[in-house]
C-alpha cells in the first residue's frame, strides 16, 4: 500500500488554495469547484467505484489526496482493483487555468508475475479545465512509455477532453449539479511499426464530490463503466481486504 509523508498546511498554502477556489473565470464557465474538493482530501479519501456495464466486473478504488506547500497544492491520484496493488500513481498541480499533470507512474506486470514500475513521460498534461465556454474547447493530455512485458516498444495515450453540457446527478441522497465530458483516446503501440486504436468515453464531474461516473466505449457493442458509490477513509478499505485475505486463506 503506497503511503504519503504528512504535510502541514502552511499559510501561504492556505492563501493559494482560497485565491483558487474563489476567483472567477472571464468569458466562460468557471467549474473548478467540479473538481475534486481540495480541501476535503488533505487526509486523504477513497472513492469506490462500482461497475454499471457490464456488472460483472471488479470495483475499481482511487485514492485521492491533496497537498498544500510552499511550493504549491497537489493531488495525488493512487488507482487500486481488488488484489489493492497500486496500478497507476500520478500527482497533479493546481495552476492558474486547471489541473496540471505532473507526472506519473504505471505499475506492470513482468514475464514472472511481479509488478513493476513503469514510469511515463508527461507529453501534453491538461488534466481538468477551470473555465470552459463551448464544446469546442479541447483539453489534451498525453503520456509516453516503455511497457515492462515489451521494454522496446512504444506506448503512448491521447486523450482529448471537450466540455459537452451540465446536468445533475444523484449522489447518497441527493441532487448536485455536475459537467458532462466527452472522452476521445487514442492509444499508439510503436514497434516495428505503429499500431492504433481509438476509444470514445464520457466523464462526468459533481460539484463538491470530483469524477462520479466515467464509461469507455472499446469496440463495437463492447463498452464499460463506473459510478461512484461510496468514499470513505483508506483505513477502511485496508480493513475489508484483510478480511477479504483472511477469507481466502480460510477457503484454502
Amino acid at each position: 500500500m503506497l503511503r504519503f509523508p504528512d504535510i502541514s498546511i502552511t499559510l501561504y498554502g492556505s492563501l493559494l488554495l482560497l485565491a483558487l477556489t474563489s476567483c472567477r473565470g472571464d468569458g466562460g464557465k468557471d467549474i473548478r469547484n467540479y473538481y475534486f474538493p481540495l480541501r476535503e482530501l488533505q487526509e486523504g479519501l477513497v472513492y469506490e467505484y462500482q461497475p454499471v456495464r457490464p456488472d460483472s466486473l471488479t470495483p475499481a478504488y482511487w485514492y485521492y489526496r491533496s497537498f498544500i506547500t510552499d511550493d504549491g497544492i497537489f493531488l495525488t491520484k493512487t488507482y487500486y482493483e481488488y488484489e489493492l496493488d497500486p496500478l497507476q500513481f500520478s500527482r497533479e498541480e493546481v495552476v492558474s487555468n486547471g489541473m496540471l499533470l505532473m507526472d506519473i507512474r504505471l505499475y506492470e506486470k513482468d514475464s514472472t508475475g511481479k509488478q513493476q514500475k513503469a514510469p511515463a513521460e508527461v507529453l501534453s498534461g491538461s488534466a481538468f479545465p477551470f473555465v470552459v465556454s463551448d464544446s469546442t474547447g479541447v483539453f489534451l493530455y498525453k503520456i509516453q512509455w516503455h511497457p515492462v512485458a515489451d521494454p522496446e516498444a512504444t506506448l503512448t495515450l491521447i486523450k482529448n477532453r471537450r466540455y459537452m453540457k451540465d446536468t445533475v446527478v444523484q449522489y447518497d441522497g441527493s441532487e448536485r449539479d455536475a459537467v458532462v465530458f466527452n472522452i476521445q483516446e487514442l492509444v499508439e503501440y510503436d514497434k516495428e511499426g505503429v499500431f492504433e486504436h481509438q476509444y470514445s468515453g464520457r466523464e462526468v464531474y459533481a460539484e463538491g464530490i470530483g469524477l462520479v461516473y466515467y464509461e469507455k466505449k472499446v469496440a463495437g457493442d463492447l463498452q464499460w463503466a463506473y459510478r461512484l458509490d461510496k468514499r470513505y477513509p483508506m483505513s477502511r478499505l485496508e480493513e475489508k481486504y484483510n478480511k477479504q485475505l483472511l477469507k481466502n486463506n480460510e477457503k484454502e
